[in-house]
C-alpha cells in the first residue's frame, strides 16, 4: 500500500504551542500568523523589508513546512503594527512584547494531518496508524537534510574563513551538520540495539535514551552508549572537530519520541486523519516514516503518478 501526504494544503496543518506570556508592551511587535504554501524564512525576509529593519530583527521560533497550512508567531523590532499584503499569509492577531522571539522558543507543535491511500484502508491498516502512538525514532526529517543542504553545509565549513555569510545562514549550516551527525548515531543505534531500549551508559532525556547534538564538551554517555556514539561518529571526525572549533556547545536530544493527544479517524474508504502533538524539534515526517508502508510526499514531483494530482 502507498500512503500520500501533503496532497492538498489543508492535509498538513501545523500550529505552534508556546509558553510565553506577552507583556503587551515593549519594542517588539508579535504577529500571530497563518501561512498557506509559504515557508517561514521567506516571510521573515518580507517582514524585514516591509518594516525597514535588518533580518536579524525579525524572529520566529522554528521553520514550518511550506507545503501546508501553518500557524506560528513572528516578532519584529518595530513600533509599527501594520501588516503587509503577503500572498498566502494572513495576520490573525498583533501583540507587543519586550523581547524578540528566539529560535526554539516553543513547547510543542500541534499537527492535524490527512493521509490518502492508493487502496482501501482495511482494519489492519487502521491498526497500524493507531500504533503510531507508541512512539518513533526522533530523526531529523528531510526538511532539514534533503537536497543539497548537507553538501552546502560541508562546503561552507571547509571554506568558512574565506566566505562571509549572515548569522542566520551560519546557524542553519551548523544545525544541518549537527542533525546529520545525530541521525548517524540513531542509525547506529537502530542497527545495534533498536529503540526505545536502553543500554549501559545511556543518558536519558524526557525518560528516553538520547544522542548528541555535537559541539564542544565531553559526551556524558558512558560504557556501551559511549562506544556506540564513537563508532557512529568516526566517519565524521573532521566535521566533529570543525563544529567544536566553531564554538558550538554540545547538547543532547531524545532519540525517541512519543506523540501526545494522539487520535486517528477514518474519513472515507481511502483516507484517514491523524491528530497529535509533538515536542519542539520533533518531525511529523519521522513519525510517519515508522509506518510499514510506502510513504509519498505528494507536494514533490512524482513523474509516474503526476497525472493523479492534476
Amino acid at each position: 500500500m502507498k500512503l500520500y501526504y501533503k496532497r492538498h494544503a489543508d492535509d498538513w496543518v501545523v500550529e505552534e504551542c508556546g509558553s510565553q506570556v506577552l507583556s503587551e508592551e515593549g519594542e517588539h511587535a508579535w504577529f500571530w500568523v497563518e501561512k498557506r504554501l509559504q515557508n517561514s524564512e521567506d516571510v521573515a525576509r518580507a517582514l524585514a523589508q516591509h518594516f525597514g529593519v535588518a533580518r536579524k530583527d525579525v524572529g520566529y521560533a522554528g521553520r514550518k513546512d511550506k507545503h501546508g497550512i501553518t500557524r506560528q508567531w513572528f516578532s519584529v523590532a518595530t513600533p509599527r503594527t501594520d501588516w503587509p499584503a503577503l500572498e498566502g499569509v494572513r495576520c490573525i492577531s498583533v501583540h507587543r512584547h519586550r523581547r524578540k522571539l528566539r529560535t526554539g522558543q516553543l513547547v510543542s507543535n500541534w499537527f492535524d494531518l490527512v493521509l490518502h491511500s492508493d487502496s482501501a484502508l482495511s482494519d489492519d491498516h487502521m491498526h497500524s496508524l493507531r500504533q503510531l502512538n507508541v512512539g518513533f525514532a526522533n530523526y531529523f526529517g528531510p526538511q532539514r537534510l534533503s537536497g543539497e543542504n548537507f553538501e552546502q553545509a560541508v562546503t561552507w565549513l571547509t571554506q568558512r574563513r574565506q566566505r562571509r555569510i549572515s548569522q542566520n545562514k551560519r546557524a542553519w549550516h551548523l544545525s544541518v551538520l549537527r542533525s546529520k551527525l545525530f541521525n548517524a548515531v540513531l542509525d547506529q543505534r537502530m542497527t545495534e540495539v533498536g529503540l526505545p531500549g536502553l543500554i549501559e551508559g545511556d543518558v536519558l532525556v524526557h525518560g528516553f535514551p538520547s544522542a548528541p547534538l555535537w559541539g564542544r564538551g565531553r559526551s556524558p554517555a558512558k560504557a556501551a552508549a559511549l562506544d556506540l556514539e564513537r563508532a557512529a561518529l568516526a566517519p565524521f571526525a573532521e566535521i566533529c572537530e570543525a563544529l567544536e572549533y566553531a564554538g558550538v556547545t554540545q547538547g543532547r536530544r531524545a532519540a525517541y519520541v512519543r506523540p501526545q493527544e494522539f487520535s486517528v479517524m477514518q474519513l472515507d474508504n481511502q483516507s484517514a486523519r491523524l491528530r497529535f502533538r509533538l515536542p519542539a524539534g520533533a518531525y511529523a515526517t519521522s513519525l510517519l516514516a515508522s509506518l510499514p508502508y510506502e510513504l509519498i510526499d505528494a507536494s514533490q514531483p512524482q513523474p509516474e503518478t503526476a497525472a493523479s494530482y492534476g
